[in-house]
Protein backbone atom coordinates (compact mmCIF):
# COMPACT_ATOMS: atom_id res chain seq x y z
CA UNK A 1 0.00 0.00 0.00
CA UNK A 2 1.31 3.34 -0.97
CA UNK A 3 2.09 6.13 1.51
CA UNK A 4 -0.53 8.42 1.90
CA UNK A 5 -0.01 11.58 -0.06
CA UNK A 6 1.47 15.03 2.40
CA UNK A 7 -0.64 17.89 3.08
CA UNK A 8 0.70 21.23 3.31
CA UNK A 9 -0.68 23.79 6.52
CA UNK A 10 -0.37 26.92 5.40
CA UNK A 11 -1.52 29.51 7.75
CA UNK A 12 -0.39 33.41 8.19
CA UNK A 13 -1.74 37.33 8.91
CA UNK A 14 -4.42 38.76 6.20
CA UNK A 15 -2.29 40.09 3.35
CA UNK A 16 0.80 37.64 3.78
CA UNK A 17 1.02 35.79 0.56
CA UNK A 18 -1.30 32.83 1.15
CA UNK A 19 -4.03 32.40 -1.07
CA UNK A 20 -1.68 33.59 -3.95
CA UNK A 21 1.05 31.01 -2.79
CA UNK A 22 -1.51 28.45 -2.11
CA UNK A 23 -2.38 28.43 -5.78
CA UNK A 24 1.24 27.37 -7.15
CA UNK A 25 1.99 24.53 -4.23
CA UNK A 26 -1.26 22.96 -5.64
CA UNK A 27 -0.08 23.75 -9.22
CA UNK A 28 3.67 22.16 -8.14
CA UNK A 29 2.59 19.58 -6.55
CA UNK A 30 -0.73 18.00 -7.63
CA UNK A 31 -2.28 19.30 -4.56
CA UNK A 32 -5.64 20.42 -4.00
CA UNK A 33 -6.52 23.38 -1.93
CA UNK A 34 -9.38 24.56 0.84
CA UNK A 35 -9.29 27.48 2.63
CA UNK A 36 -11.15 27.43 6.29
CA UNK A 37 -11.87 30.82 5.80
CA UNK A 38 -14.07 29.96 2.10
CA UNK A 39 -15.88 26.94 4.45
CA UNK A 40 -16.31 30.03 7.05
CA UNK A 41 -18.06 32.06 4.57
CA UNK A 42 -20.11 29.50 3.33
CA UNK A 43 -21.16 28.73 6.54
CA UNK A 44 -22.17 31.69 7.85
CA UNK A 45 -22.62 33.71 4.20
CA UNK A 46 -23.34 31.22 1.84
CA UNK A 47 -22.01 30.30 -1.77
CA UNK A 48 -22.06 34.05 -3.26
CA UNK A 49 -19.83 34.62 -0.19
CA UNK A 50 -16.79 32.60 -1.91
CA UNK A 51 -17.07 34.84 -4.66
CA UNK A 52 -15.35 37.99 -2.99
CA UNK A 53 -11.97 37.12 -1.85
CA UNK A 54 -12.19 40.37 0.10
CA UNK A 55 -15.29 39.36 2.09
CA UNK A 56 -13.65 38.98 5.64
CA UNK A 57 -12.41 42.77 5.40
CA UNK A 58 -15.72 44.37 4.16
CA UNK A 59 -19.03 45.33 6.68
CA UNK A 60 -20.69 42.04 6.17
CA UNK A 61 -17.89 40.11 7.52
CA UNK A 62 -18.71 41.93 10.64
CA UNK A 63 -21.99 40.50 11.60
CA UNK A 64 -20.21 36.81 10.59
CA UNK A 65 -17.78 37.76 13.07
CA UNK A 66 -20.12 38.20 15.98
CA UNK A 67 -21.75 34.92 15.43
CA UNK A 68 -18.29 33.76 15.82
CA UNK A 69 -17.96 35.53 19.13
CA UNK A 70 -21.22 33.85 20.22
CA UNK A 71 -21.37 30.73 18.80
CA UNK A 72 -17.90 28.47 18.84
CA UNK A 73 -18.98 25.60 17.11
CA UNK A 74 -18.91 27.92 13.36
CA UNK A 75 -14.96 27.94 13.78
CA UNK A 76 -14.99 24.30 15.12
CA UNK A 77 -16.69 22.47 12.41
CA UNK A 78 -14.88 24.28 9.98
CA UNK A 79 -11.58 22.70 11.75
CA UNK A 80 -13.68 19.06 11.67
CA UNK A 81 -13.44 19.18 7.74
CA UNK A 82 -10.52 20.25 7.77
CA UNK A 83 -9.35 17.98 10.12
CA UNK A 84 -11.31 15.05 7.65
CA UNK A 85 -9.59 16.41 4.60
CA UNK A 86 -6.00 15.85 6.51
CA UNK A 87 -6.70 12.24 7.25
CA UNK A 88 -7.15 11.78 3.29
CA UNK A 89 -3.64 13.82 2.04
CA UNK A 90 -2.93 15.75 -0.40
CA UNK A 91 -4.08 19.06 0.37
CA UNK A 92 -2.88 22.77 0.81
CA UNK A 93 -5.06 23.64 4.08
CA UNK A 94 -5.18 27.41 3.86
CA UNK A 95 -5.82 27.44 7.60
CA UNK A 96 -5.21 29.63 10.92
CA UNK A 97 -5.32 26.70 12.82
CA UNK A 98 -4.68 23.38 11.46
CA UNK A 99 -0.88 23.39 12.44
CA UNK A 100 -1.72 23.85 15.84
CA UNK A 101 -4.40 21.39 16.05
CA UNK A 102 -2.77 18.70 13.86
CA UNK A 103 0.35 16.97 15.27
CA UNK A 104 4.02 17.30 14.17
CA UNK A 105 4.18 14.79 11.13
CA UNK A 106 0.48 15.43 9.65
CA UNK A 107 1.56 17.73 7.32
CA UNK A 108 4.68 20.39 6.41
CA UNK A 109 3.60 23.44 8.65
CA UNK A 110 4.50 26.86 7.09
CA UNK A 111 3.43 30.31 8.73
CA UNK A 112 4.06 33.19 6.39
CA UNK A 113 4.07 36.81 8.42
CA UNK A 114 4.80 40.58 7.11
CA UNK A 115 4.75 43.82 8.27
CA UNK A 116 1.05 45.45 8.83
CA UNK A 117 1.70 48.15 6.08
CA UNK A 118 2.49 45.97 3.38
CA UNK A 119 -0.26 43.28 4.20
CA UNK A 120 -2.79 46.59 4.26
CA UNK A 121 -1.31 47.42 0.91
CA UNK A 122 -1.76 44.16 -0.77
CA UNK A 123 -5.01 44.21 0.88
CA UNK A 124 -6.22 47.57 -0.44
CA UNK A 125 -4.49 46.87 -4.14
CA UNK A 126 -6.79 43.27 -4.05
CA UNK A 127 -10.17 45.01 -1.87
CA UNK A 128 -9.50 48.51 -4.08
CA UNK A 129 -10.09 50.13 -0.66
CA UNK A 130 -7.68 53.16 0.84
CA UNK A 131 -4.62 52.19 3.02
CA UNK A 132 -6.12 53.73 6.20
CA UNK A 133 -9.40 51.83 6.25
CA UNK A 134 -7.53 48.43 5.10
CA UNK A 135 -5.08 48.73 8.21
CA UNK A 136 -8.70 49.33 10.30
CA UNK A 137 -9.84 45.72 8.43
CA UNK A 138 -7.27 43.96 8.94
CA UNK A 139 -6.81 44.81 12.71
CA UNK A 140 -10.12 44.07 13.78
CA UNK A 141 -10.40 41.21 12.13
CA UNK A 142 -7.55 39.69 13.51
CA UNK A 143 -8.14 41.43 17.34
CA UNK A 144 -11.35 39.37 17.02
CA UNK A 145 -10.07 36.24 15.53
CA UNK A 146 -7.33 35.87 18.14
CA UNK A 147 -9.77 36.05 20.72
CA UNK A 148 -11.91 33.18 19.17
CA UNK A 149 -8.71 30.85 18.89
CA UNK A 150 -7.39 32.00 22.11
CA UNK A 151 -11.01 31.07 23.78
CA UNK A 152 -11.55 28.23 21.93
CA UNK A 153 -8.26 26.41 21.72
CA UNK A 154 -5.45 28.65 24.11
CA UNK A 155 -3.61 29.29 21.29
CA UNK A 156 -2.21 32.96 20.41
CA UNK A 157 -2.44 32.96 16.22
CA UNK A 158 0.88 34.33 15.18
CA UNK A 159 2.25 34.47 18.34
CA UNK A 160 3.43 30.87 19.45
CA UNK A 161 5.12 30.06 16.32
CA UNK A 162 6.51 26.52 17.47
CA UNK A 163 4.07 24.12 16.01
CA UNK A 164 6.09 25.22 12.59
CA UNK A 165 8.46 24.50 10.64
CA UNK A 166 8.81 27.15 8.80
CA UNK A 167 8.37 30.42 9.51
CA UNK A 168 8.88 33.02 6.31
CA UNK A 169 8.57 37.00 6.75
CA UNK A 170 7.90 37.84 2.94
CA UNK A 171 7.66 41.56 3.50
CA UNK A 172 10.58 42.28 1.47
CA UNK A 173 9.53 39.45 -0.86
CA UNK A 174 7.83 39.42 -3.77
CA UNK A 175 5.19 36.09 -4.78
CA UNK A 176 7.47 34.52 -6.68
CA UNK A 177 10.96 34.68 -4.44
CA UNK A 178 8.04 33.35 -1.68
CA UNK A 179 7.36 30.66 -4.02
CA UNK A 180 10.97 29.22 -4.65
CA UNK A 181 12.01 29.82 -0.93
CA UNK A 182 8.77 27.58 0.25
CA UNK A 183 9.45 24.95 -2.68
CA UNK A 184 13.00 24.15 -2.10
CA UNK A 185 11.75 23.94 1.85
CA UNK A 186 9.12 21.37 0.74
CA UNK A 187 11.17 19.76 -1.76
CA UNK A 188 13.87 19.39 1.11
CA UNK A 189 11.28 18.01 3.53
CA UNK A 190 10.28 15.18 1.14
CA UNK A 191 13.10 14.04 0.55
CA UNK A 192 14.56 14.14 4.12
CA UNK A 193 11.09 12.19 5.19
CA UNK A 194 10.74 9.77 2.58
Amino acid sequence: MGRRKFNVCLSGLTGSGKSTLARRLVERYGLKRVSGGDILKEIIGGRESLKDPGWWERDEASKAMEERLLNPELDKEVDRRLMALAEEGGYVLDSWTMAYLLGPGDCIKIFLKADIEVRAMRVARRDRISLDEAIKRIKLKEEETYRIYKRIYGFELGKDLTPFHLVLDTTKLNAGEVFAIVSKFIDSWLKYNE
